[in-house]
């Protein structure tokens, strides 16, 4: 009856990703700090995870957490639409990323 119900499946698909963040978090911290960035496309940064990745093959999915992780950490990452079009995930070097990252742990 549960698997039937869409608001319940939706639920526990949105708690999973939830639980995620904190990988997703490490990912991209590192992917930036790697590349001396603080910048990046949205269509390079969801390539890079998913080729760094091989646990995540689905680019919905990635773009989901993507979506949380904006929800969830807006004083450290935030999406700009750029002049050409394409979007830009900028993220706040000044922000004590180790707090953020122990926040999205607490939220799980």
């Amino acid at each position: 009856m549960e698997e039937r119900d869409p608001a319940i499946s939706q639920a526990k698909r949105r708690k999973r990703m939830i639980v995620s963040l904190p990988k997703m978090f490490n990912m991209i911290h590192l992917l930036l700090q790697s590349m001396n960035r603080s910048v990046i496309m949205k269509a390079e940064l969801v390539s890079k995870i998913i080729s760094g990745n091989c646990g995540i093959v689905d680019r919905r999915e990635v773009e989901e957490q993507l979506n949380l992780l904006l929800e969830s950490a807006p004083e450290w990452i935030s999406e700009k639409l750029a002049s050409s079009g394409d979007f830009l995930f900028c993220i706040n070097k000044m922000v004590d990323a180790m707090a953020i990252r122990a926040a999205l742990e607490e939220a799980k």
